[in-house]
């Protein structure tokens, strides 16, 4: 439960909102949905039992827009498995600003908005939020890629939203680098191989200038930070202004497997033997 004080309100409010105000912005709000079985978008099949959470958390604060009140929020739901060690890969995957627990993520959130008031003193017109989620992508019993989509408004003209994606071992409970799968010594021929889709996947040709249109440095095309992997390819994804501008949104791109082994560690081939492998299994 948020303590609250209120010394200061954004907006002199009337006795009967404020009553109600008040007492929605003390609420903790924790659901916990039914265990559930998650249904691989691949396949169809279901293939792991976890519990969806969401915890969300008010802001004391208040702010009046065009006749309207709003408060400020910050909301992060999660998924909650048996195994305590795949929950603590779920929390590395929230807490990567060094936070000890979900509760102070939301709380740093929220107490930035409550300085920003303070420190101002200013009639703020909109309402700040947070919203994260993270999601299970590709799993097998061996591997599994874990999502976190966070979508944040803080003023400005629009919010901001990005994508955080790891692959871990299930056997291990370690993240999986990019060198896990693609050889160090192969990496350049990768990258070329990788440039070459990317370049079907824009409409462009192959001595189409990439420093124009894109945010490559020097017009050299790169790989995104973000990797995962499916049941038959290796995923990239770019966030936002990460190479096009925010209008243009985010860009995926699939590499499949085949294209790409001969740049592959054998125990890159070994997990992907492993992926198919289970795939075939649950068709």
């Amino acid at each position: 439960m948020l303590t609250l004080t209120f010394n200061k309100l954004i907006k002199p409010l009337g006795t009967t909102f404020l009553a109600l105000a008040l007492f929605a912005s003390c609420q903790s709000n924790k659901t916990d949905g039914a265990s559930k079985q998650m249904v691989h978008r691949e396949s169809g099949q279901d293939t792991i039992v976890y519990r969806d959470t969401t915890l969300q958390e008010f802001s004391p604060y208040f702010t009046e827009h065009e006749g309207k009140i709003d408060t400020s929020y910050v909301k992060v739901t999660y998924p909650v498995f048996q195994d305590s060690n795949m929950n603590k890969l779920v929390q590395e995957n929230i807490l990567f600003d060094g936070e000890p627990d979900i509760a102070t993520y939301m709380g740093n959130f929220l107490e930035g908005y409550g300085n920003f008031v303070e420190e101002n003193d200013i009639n703020v017109p909109l309402a700040w939020f947070k919203v994260t989620e993270v999601s299970v992508g590709t799993y097998t019993p061996e591997i599994m890629l874990l999502k976190n989509f966070t979508y944040d408004f803080s003023g400005g003209a629009h919010g901001n939203s990005f994508e955080l994606w790891n692959v871990y071992d299930l056997k291990n409970y370690r993240k999986l680098p990019l060198n896990t799968f693609i050889s160090e010594n192969k990496m350049k021929e990768f990258t070329k191989i990788a440039e070459k889709f990317f370049r079907e996947d824009e409409g462009l040709t192959d001595t189409t200038d990439l420093e124009k249109d894109y945010f490559f440095e020097d017009g050299i095309f790169t790989l995104a930070a973000n990797y995962g992997i499916t049941k038959d390819s290796i995923v990239f994804h770019y966030n936002p202004y990460e190479i096009k501008p925010y209008a243009a949104g985010t860009t995926t791109l699939q590499i499949p497997y085949e294209a790409v082994m001969d740049c592959m560690t054998q125990t890159g081939k070994n997990y992907i033997n492993e992926i198919k492998k289970y795939f075939t299994s649950i068709q």
